[in-house]
């Protein structure tokens, strides 16, 4: 079997599989899962390291048989959903989007991706077309029937709300890259992939988003998520009065206690 997993947590909860959303985040190395109840409590995450196959039939065969092994069942779920973290993407308002414009709207926005999925954000009435590797999609959604697709931004813009009573600027770090969104009054004001050369050049782009957007208020809370070890962590607090790792919307019990939940975050919105 191509994919192997070193992380395995399960919080033992008996709910019907139909009752459960299954989320899927690709990754360069293979891919992170979690299982979620139709409450929100989560209730298995774990990760499947290996490297991708190359056609796409032996890329398919490979999904199933490592949630075969794990004992996950593929089919009715009451929602699954694959994440597709992409470098190059752009928001189209819906009274301007065409379906068959996508791939130029990403050269407009300087993108090079040759494959772009586009998804409907309806509380920003707003699509979102990035750039994706048709050929991973195709083999996860048929070897997991029903499988429905996102990106990261359309992720995090449903965190709108909770800058209800307080401005909020999420950072998801990754390898060169941080994903940014700024949020104010209950409302997503911007979203986009950064890239960094070093932290000064990081630190400086989020900065300039802050002061872009309004966020530079003693009110504003930075959430990080992603890659975030102690020292980025700690070179940000003194910016923001209230810096918080960000460790998604579901609730997770006892069992996950040693888990860095901040790190899949992008599961767990």
């Amino acid at each position: 079997m191509a994919y192997v997993t070193r992380t395995l947590v399960t919080s033992g909860g008996r709910d019907a599989v139909h009752d459960k959303g299954l989320s899927i985040c690709l990754a360069a190395d293979g891919f992170s899962f979690a299982e979620v109840s139709a409450q929100g409590e989560l209730l298995a995450l774990g990760t499947a390291e290996g490297e991708h196959a190359a056609s796409m039939t032996d890329l398919t065969r490979d999904v199933k048989a490592f949630f075969a092994t794990l004992g996950v069942r593929t089919l009715g779920f009451r929602k699954m959903e694959l994440v597709v973290v992409s470098d190059e993407s752009v928001w189209v308002p819906d009274e301007l989007y065409g379906a068959a414009q996508g791939r130029n709207y990403l050269r407009l926005a300087g993108a090079t991706g040759l494959s772009a999925m586009a998804v409907p954000c309806r509380s920003i009435a707003s699509t979102a077309v990035f750039a994706a590797d048709e050929r991973m999609v195709t083999a996860f959604k048929v070897a997991l029937p029903g499988l429905t697709v996102t990106s990261q931004h359309v992720r995090l813009a449903s965190l709108a709300p909770r800058s209800g009573s307080h401005p909020v600027l999420l950072a998801h770090w990754r390898d060169g890259r941080v994903d940014v969104a700024a949020f104010a009054d209950g409302r997503y004001l911007y979203g986009n992939t950064l890239a960094f050369a070093d932290e000064s050049a990081a630190l400086f782009q989020l900065m300039e988003v802050a002061k872009t957007y309004g966020l530079q208020g003693p009110d504003t809370e930075l959430l990080m998520c992603g890659d975030v070890s102690r020292e980025r962590f700690a070179a940000y607090r003194p910016y923001f009065r209230t810096t918080t790792l960000f460790t998604g919307t579901c609730r997770a019990g006892a069992e996950f206690k040693g888990v860095h939940t901040y790190r899949h975050a992008l599961l767990l919105i």
